[in-house]
C-alpha cells in the first residue's frame, strides 16, 4: 500500500528471458470494482529509463497518476498505444465526416504506424517525437510500388536542394499535424492526461511555398493534346473547373445541371457547396461523359467505375513526359485553372469563390501578383526608364 486505496505490486519475472519482473498498480473504482494495470518493466536487470524500465519510486509516481486519473473518471491506460489512439480516432472521424480521413489515414500508415505505433502513449517523450519528426526530413522518398512487390519503392533526396528540403519539412509538418490531432483527440476524450511530449514538439518554420506551380495556358492545351480516355476527361475536368481531385471524383450526373451549364460540388474542404460555371468546352465535356448514364452513376470514371484516390498518378506523369512539361501533381491543375483566370482580369472574389474559398486570403496570397495591377502600372509608366542604348562591357576594370 503505497497511498489511501492504491497498491504497488511486483511480480517475478517468470520464464521472461532474463528481462525481470514487472511493476502493478491496484486500486478500486468508484463503484467497489477492483481494477489493476501493468505500469512498466522493474529494473532488475535493465538499467531505468523511466518509460518502459522503472525503479521502484518511478514506479510509485507512476502509479499514483494512474490513480489519480481513476479519481478523475478518465479511462486513461499506460497499455494504450499510438496504433490504439489512430484506430479510435480515425473511426470517430469518419463518424463526424471527416473530409481528409484518405490522407491522414495514408499519412499515418507510411510515416507514423511504422516508427511510433507500438509505443505505448504513456512512452512517449518530447525527444522520441523530435527525432521522428526530423528523421521524415532525410529518408528516402516513398515512390509508388507495385501491389504485389516484395520491397518497397524508394528515391533518395537530395537535402543540398532549398526546395527539396523545404518540401520535405512541410511533409514532416503536415504529418506531424495528423499525430497531434489524433493524441490531442485521445487527450479530450480522457484515454491519455498528460500531453507534454506531443505538445512541445512544433512544426518546422517558413515551409508553405511563397508561390504555387502552374501551367501556362499553352502548357494545358499541350497537356490535353497528349493525354487520352479516361485520364484525358479528368485531365480537362480538372482544368476547366478547377475541382480538387475528390471533388470530381464524387460528381454524380445529377450534380450537373445542363441548363445553366454547371456542375455542384455538394461537399468541398471548407465544407460549403458551391455551383462552377462552366466554358463552352467545358460544357460541351460534362454533356458527354453524362449522356446515357442514370443519375446516380459517377460522371468521371476509370474503366467505368468511380476514380480512386492515386490511381492516377503514374499515368498522369507519363503525360507530363509526353508533353515536356515540368513534373506537377493533378492539383496543381486547380492552381493552374485559378491562374489562368486572374490572368485574364477576373476578380479576385470571384476566383475565391470558383475555388470554394470563404474569403480571398488565399487567392491574394498565391495569385494576386499575376493580376493586372494599378499599382504596377502606375509604377512602370512612372519610374526612371533611363536609355543605356548599347554599352560595351568593361574588361579588366576596377569599378
Amino acid at each position: 500500500m503505497i497511498s489511501p486505496g492504491l497498491r504497488l505490486g511486483y511480480r517475478r519475472g517468470r520464464g521472461t528471458n532474463g528481462r525481470g519482473g514487472t511493476w502493478l498498480a491496484a486500486s478500486r473504482e468508484d463503484s467497489g470494482k477492483r481494477v489493476q494495470t501493468r505500469l512498466g518493466r522493474a529494473d532488475d536487470l535493465a538499467a531505468a529509463d523511466g518509460a518502459a524500465v522503472l525503479t521502484h519510486e518511478q514506479a510509485k509516481d507512476k502509479a499514483r497518476a494512474w490513480a489519480k486519473s481513476l479519481r478523475a473518471g478518465s479511462s486513461a491506460s499506460p497499455a494504450l498505444t499510438v496504433d490504439m489512439v489512430l484506430d479510435r480516432y480515425f473511426e470517430a472521424r469518419a463518424a463526424e465526416g471527416m473530409k481528409s480521413l484518405y490522407d491522414a489515414k495514408s499519412r499515418a500508415s507510411t510515416h507514423i504506424r511504422p516508427r511510433l505505433g507500438p509505443l505505448r502513449v504513456s512512452d512517449l517523450r518530447v525527444e522520441t517525437i523530435r527525432k521522428w519528426r526530423d528523421g521524415m526530413t532525410v529518408a528516402p522518398k516513398l515512390v509508388r510500388t507495385g501491389k504485389f512487390a516484395k520491397k518497397r519503392n524508394v528515391r533518395e533526396v537530395d537535402m543540398a536542394d532549398p526546395e527539396v528540403a523545404r518540401r520535405r519539412r512541410d511533409t514532416a509538418n503536415r504529418t506531424l499535424t495528423t499525430l497531434k490531432a489524433a493524441l490531442n483527440w485521445a487527450r479530450d476524450n480522457r484515454l491519455v492526461d498528460d500531453d507534454t511530449a506531443w505538445r512541445l514538439v512544433k512544426p518546422y518554420r517558413g515551409t508553405t511555398a511563397a508561390r504555387v506551380r502552374f501551367l501556362a495556358p499553352d502548357e494545358q492545351q499541350r497537356l490535353i493534346g497528349v493525354v487520352q480516355g479516361d485520364l484525358g476527361d479528368l485531365v480537362a475536368a480538372a482544368l476547366m473547373t478547377g475541382a480538387r481531385f475528390s471533388e470530381l471524383a464524387r460528381l454524380t450526373v445529377r450534380d450537373f445541371d445542363a441548363a445553366n451549364g454547371s456542375i455542384f460540388i455538394a461537399e468541398s474542404k471548407s465544407g460549403k457547396a458551391r455551383h462552377i460555371p462552366l466554358p463552352s468546352e467545358g460544357r460541351r465535356l460534362f454533356e458527354r461523359l453524362v449522356a446515357d448514364k442514370s443519375a446516380s452513376s459517377p460522371v468521371l470514371t476509370r474503366n467505368n467505375e468511380a476514380w480512386k484516390p492515386a490511381a492516377y498518378q503514374r499515368s498522369f506523369q507519363s503525360a507530363l513526359k509526353a508533353a515536356g512539361l515540368a513534373d506537377i501533381t493533378l492539383h496543381e491543375l486547380r492552381h493552374s485553372y485559378a491562374s489562368t483566370m486572374v490572368r485574364a482580369g477576373a476578380p479576385l472574389m470571384v476566383v475565391a469563390q470558383a475555388l470554394g474559398h470563404t474569403d480571398t486570403r488565399m487567392v491574394e496570397k498565391h495569385y494576386a501578383h499575376l493580376a493586372p495591377s494599378y499599382i504596377a502600372d502606375t509604377i512602370r509608366s512612372t519610374a526612371p526608364n533611363l536609355a543605356l542604348g548599347d554599352r560595351p562591357a568593361l574588361q579588366n576594370s576596377d569599378c
